[in-house]
């Protein structure tokens, strides 16, 4: 979303007393602890108040103790005593107070007015907009700021437009001095003359990075990271800005007046989407992967940068390799395809031809190997590599006229761009079409360049091509004191990327990421009546997971399987203990990598893996404790660069919250006869980074490890849609791997698996439910049945932590086709062009207004411009009925529906994606039901 001055939120929260206040320091407060005084008050991009305005940073507000559930709005104005009206305000906003009367801090003004290089009118001509941060503060030093919060009427009907509400007088606000800081560090998106910009064209211009306020000479890096909301000491930095997001930061040194310029990312490796800019001072600590105590964020809570594409595109680059789909809008645009029984089409929306487009109504789709832009530009022939060119329709009134399929099944793995080639002569019949075997960037179509057309990947249960080597270690009583436990174990097995198959061969060249597994709980031994101390005949709980060692394997990746046997039992769980017994492995790895680290530890290996182990890419997983396991790991590491988190049928017995920097994979097995109550759902809610889960139906506990499946099954046999131990086993697997491989090695393909867009034969036919949420998001519900006004014979309610989530939701109930729910999007929240779906998490309830037959389906439209387009969500996602738990209960698990924005564009709708001012749900048919709706939002 690209950032506008004028700040319009309505987000679920606000009010104060009816005393504007001098400041709002609240002395002894930090972060997320709200004064006790009713009122509005301000705080820095942590969270902390402030009794000053440092000149350049953005002005957060947020409200304790007024109206529940009212909407206010904010005013804010400069060397004024009060705002009568919005005339005299400088910033405005409006916001709802949430059931405490609370609205948690947002931005209200950003960087004091300064919007840099901006060229749009209204921005230079507008009062308070400062090109640059000097002339900010010449102009505002020694000045006051005046914020004001002013209650809303209600409108029911939602009848009257919102600015035409009437707004009451002040019920509270503060004054707030403006200091200037010049010597502060402030890092910022920028020109290459050190202009700031807050949002850029993907793929126009080089990105740059400006900072101020730094020691003359100091060695900076400078990292272009992944938009999070908030930024904590130790979180994991990843740049973003190499080869297919690979990591490339700049070292850059300040120049004697405590500034730089660098540029940072190259037009041709860009991405849409929205991200920060950190930038670590390399004197006070060595780059570690992680944020430091002084490195700088470029705006807190605020996004640094974003990258942005204008719909309609209008050609010569466009989006052409997809699905079909039934029905309108006939077709999904795709970026990943399984090599095996997937079929890409191609289409042409005519959204996307330019008017007067001098091309014929026939043409030829190509499949290319993918090019970067410099290789097209040197390099403009035509060589299909799908078997044929498809000489199709590519200009029709609607985009089904225009699909055909342009690769059938099997695929080559690998990275390819389409071209849709206007020929020699101008084709309004086939016969009048001949192939000119060149692409030309004036008259042909590319899906590709600056982004690759569409990438195909291997089912991810199919082996890989490195010989996997095998080994282990053991090591009885090896840690005396471990938390609360004693005399546990150092013990598990391993499987490497080899240069030939076997135990103990060589490790095949360069380094490899790391894979931690760890076991759950189950019995401990083979012989009757014997304990920890006595057993002669272990049960190998740790080598349950074989064959998804070696997959990893056979991939590039170390994998290994740590054995709990000493963290076992009945109770405790001994959660922190196994999160610390993952990490003392991952001293182990270090110090087989480096003998340097770690030195206590024994060298197993007699050097094998010298040198081997990248440990600047690991990834923890577990199963049952072992995996809330892997996210006490997370939580409790200080040391090592943990990515990416896994877990299998997890309890939840610590209620960790993973931070926004670790992306989440959970699989809740619906069936599940030992943690019956879906505990990972839980986890997952809480979760604040890019997350997913999937929620098997008919999988049980014990199924995912072969041990404890040839011990026996946790769940009835007949329970519904059973699935076999080697099936259920192969679902686990392919899920985990694919996980892994997506953030240890950047298989970018697998992506689409968990946005639920993605099939492959290890998994087809289950019946597996998708959740899936990224951190680049514009959040414009969390599950309140104030965001939504209800029309026609329909019920809005909220819903506390429906089973077995722990998370609010809308309960949304119907009994006629005339139903509809309505949410009016925030002004600074309509531009969606940096996002790519609709998406919300939605779940039928028990209710027997439901279909009695299956699914659930209903309508979204979104509002634009005067222009409504809508599609019914059963086109994209399944909503399934509850599964009937074994036990005697049902779990209504939430799963994702994401419909790409496109849709609402497609066929010259005129709707504009940059300003969607409503999204609607209507409830057409069926004509009776009961949901939970949970997390709306536009989202990549």
């Amino acid at each position: 979303m690209r950032r506008i001055t004028w700040l319009f939120v309505l987000l679920s929260a606000a009010v104060a007393g009816g005393v504007i206040r001098e400041n709002s320091s609240h002395p002894g407060a930090t972060f997320n602890v709200l004064p006790k005084e009713p009122g509005v008050y301000p705080v820095d991009t942590l969270g902390n108040p402030i009794d000053a305005l440092t000149i350049g940073q953005s002005l957060h507000v947020g409200v304790v103790g007024l109206k529940p559930n009212t909407v206010y709005e904010f005013r804010m104005g400069v060397d004024v005593s009060e705002m009568p009206d919005l005339r005299t305000a400088v910033s405005f906003g409006r916001a709802r107070t949430n059931a405490r009367g609370t609205i948690e801090p947002h931005i209200l003004w950003y960087q004091s007015g300064v919007v840099g290089c901006n060229d749009r009118p209204k921005f230079r001509e507008a009062p308070f907009r400062f090109r640059d941060f000097d002339q900010a503060n010449e102009f505002l030093e020694g000045r006051t700021l005046t914020v004001t919060v002013h209650p809303v009427a209600e409108d029911p009907k939602g009848t009257i437009p919102p600015m035409k509400l009437p707004v009451g007088a002040a019920e509270g606000g503060f004054r707030l001095p403006m200091k200037r800081v010049p010597d502060a560090p402030l890092v910022f998106a920028s020109n290459s003359a050190g202009c700031l910009l807050n949002a850029g064209e993907t793929g126009t211009d080089e990105m740059y990075v400006s900072g101020r306020g730094f020691l003359p000479g100091e060695a900076l890096e400078v990292a272009v990271v992944s938009n999070q909301r908030a930024w904590r000491e130790g979180d994991t930095l990843t740049d973003v800005t190499g080869e297919n997001f690979a990591q490339a930061t700049e070292r850059v040194f300040v120049d004697s007046s405590g500034r730089f310029t660098v540029a940072t990312w190259k037009s041709t490796l860009q991405r849409r989407g929205v991200y920060d800019i950190v930038v670590r001072r390399l004197q006070y600590e060595p780059p570690q992967g992680r944020l430091g105590r002084m490195d700088v964020v470029s705006y807190g809570i605020d996004t640094g940068y974003v990258l942005y594409l204008i719909y309609p595109i209008g050609g010569p680059t466009m989006d052409i390799a997809g699905r079909p789909v039934g029905g309108f809008p006939y077709f999904e645009f795709a970026d990943a395809f399984a090599d095996t029984a997937d079929p890409v089409w191609g289409a042409v929306d005519p959204t996307y031809v330019p008017a007067g487009h001098p091309g014929g109504t026939w043409a030829a789709y190509y499949v290319v190997n993918h090019r970067t832009p410099l290789q097209w530009a040197a390099n403009t022939t035509l060589v299909d590599v799908s078997g044929g060119i498809e000489i199709h329709p590519v200009k029709a009134g609607c985009i089904n006229g225009t699909d055909t399929i342009i690769w059938n099944s099997p695929l080559n793995v690998g990275k390819y761009d389409v071209v849709v080639d206007f020929g020699s002569t101008v084709a309004n019949t086939p016969s009048d079409y001949s192939t000119d075997g060149n692409y030309s960037s004036t008259l042909d179509f590319l899906d590709g360049s600056d982004q690759i057309g569409f990438e195909v990947g291997k089912d991810p249960y199919t082996m890989g091509t490195f010989p996997i080597g095998q080994d282990s270690y053991s090591a009885d009583n090896y840690f005396p004191t471990m938390g609360a436990a004693a005399n546990v174990d150092l013990r598990a097995v391993v499987r490497y990327p080899a240069t030939v198959a076997g135990v103990g061969t060589p490790v095949a060249a360069g380094t490899h990421p790391i894979f931690i597994m760890q076991h759950g709980n189950h019995r401990i031994c083979y012989n009757a009546g014997q304990n920890h101390a006595t057993c002669t005949s272990r049960v190998p709980n740790h080598q349950g997971y074989m064959r998804l060692l070696d997959n990893l394997a056979s991939h590039g990746i170390i994998a290994v399987s740590i054995d709990a046997y000493d963290l076992s039992g009945p109770v405790p769980q001994w959660i922190p203990e196994r999160g610390t017994l993952i990490l003392k492995h991952l001293e182990l790895w270090s110090h087989l990598n480096n003998a340097a680290t770690f030195p206590s530890y024994p060298n197993y290996f007699a050097g094998r893996f010298a040198g081997k182990v990248d440990m600047t890419k690991i990834h923890v997983s577990g199963h049952s404790r072992g995996g809330e396991a892997s996210v006490s790991a997370y939580m409790l590491n200080t040391t090592f660069n943990i990515g990416s988190v896994s877990s299998i049928a997890p309890v939840d017995g610590q209620s960790y919250v993973l931070p926004a920097a670790v992306p989440y994979f959970v699989i809740l097995p619906s069936a599940d006869g030992d943690v019956s109550n879906l505990a990972g759902a839980r986890i997952y809610d809480r979760a604040l980074g890019t997350k997913s889960s999937i929620d098997v139906y008919g999988a049980s506990h014990n199924y995912f490890n072969t041990v404890w499946a040839t011990d026996g099954d946790d769940s009835p046999s007949t329970r519904q849609d059973f699935i076999t131990a080697a099936n259920q086993q192969r679902i686990g697997e392919a899920w985990l791997a694919a996980f892994a491989r997506l953030h240890l090695k950047g298989e970018a393909v697998y992506g689409d698996m968990f946005r639920g867009r993605l099939v492959f034969p290890s998994f087809a036919g289950f019946k597996i439910y998708p959740t899936h949420h990224e951190n680049s998001h514009i959040r414009l519900s969390s599950g309140s049945a104030a965001d939504f006004v209800g029309g026609g014979a329909i019920t809005l309610a909220n819903a506390t932590n429906p089973a077995p989530h722990q998370t609010a939701a809308m309960r949304v109930g119907w009994t006629a086709g005339t139903a509809t729910a309505t949410h009016t999007v925030p002004l600074a929240k309509r531009d969606t062009t940096g996002h790519e779906v609709v998406a919300f998490r939605v779940a039928q309830t028990t209710s027997a207004s439901n279909p009695a037959t299956g699914t659930q389906d209903f309508r979204i439209e979104l509002v634009g411009g005067g222009i409504t387009r809508g599609t019914t969500v059963a086109k994209f996602d399944t909503i399934p009925k509850p599964y009937p738990h074994p036990y005697g209960f049902f779990h209504t698990v939430m799963t994702s529906v994401r419909v790409p924005l496109h849709t609402f564009i497609m066929n010259n709708s005129g709707l504009p994606l940059n300003n969607v001012d409503t999204v609607r749900f209507l409830f057409t048919s069926p004509t009776s039901g009961d949901i939970y709706v949970d997390d709306v939002e536009f989202s990549r």
